[in-house]
């Protein structure tokens, strides 16, 4: 009986915990709740209550839940190319492109850092979040740096910098850049990322 409630809790959190990101998207962190959250599902708040307990305990399992899927999309980053010059382009178009952009609905993310700053259990999950990007940029920013096509003094500071690029690329293109603009702003961020890293090509 208990492996079976393990594997329903398995199967029914996930779906909770998308239907209360799209409350939140809709009513902000603060007017989100377990009530509505159950109203869009059409359940009795005490099924969500049953997973979670409260909505403190919900919304920590959310920040996990987009933590793991940015860890899934580092894990499977598709950059196939071996030939140093090709890998480091095809990794900037991918870092730049539409899915990494859409992984989270800006909004959301407003919410969940306004609320970081009231949580440290949610703080400590977005370091977290930072530190896998992080330990993986550097990694390929080493790789690059061996190969000779680029030549940072410290791989792991110029990661954080690109991370910083990126983030505020995010909320920057969300307020300014428009969708016919947004292909010449990508490629621009692009080049200033190549022109950091003292690209030799």
């Amino acid at each position: 009986m208990a492996v079976k409630m393990r594997k329903n809790a398995e199967l029914r959190k996930p779906e909770i915990l998308g239907f209360f990101y799209e409350t939140i998207l809709e009513e902000g962190i603060e007017g989100a709740s377990i009530g509505k959250t159950a109203k869009r599902m059409g359940i009795h708040p005490s099924l969500i209550m049953h997973y979670f307990s409260t909505k403190e305990n919900m919304m920590i399992e959310m920040v996990d839940y987009i933590i793991m899927q940015y860890s899934s999309l580092l894990t499977n980053i598709e950059v196939t190319h071996d030939e140093p010059h090709a890998r480091l382009n095809q990794l900037l178009d991918v870092l730049w492109g539409e899915q990494w952009y859409g992984m989270t609905n800006v909004a959301a993310d407003f919410s969940i850092i306004s609320v970081s700053f009231r949580s440290a259990d949610i703080t400590a999950r977005l370091q977290r979040l930072y530190s896998l990007f992080r330990k993986y940029l550097t990694e390929e920013l080493q790789k690059f740096k061996a190969s000779g096509i680029i030549t940072v003094q410290d791989p792991s500071v110029t990661a954080d910098i690109i991370i910083t690029m990126l983030e505020g690329y995010r909320h920057f293109k969300h307020f300014y850049v428009t969708e016919e603009e947004s292909v010449r702003f990508r490629d621009q961020m692009k080049q200033s990322v190549l022109r950091i890293l003292d690209y030799r090509q």
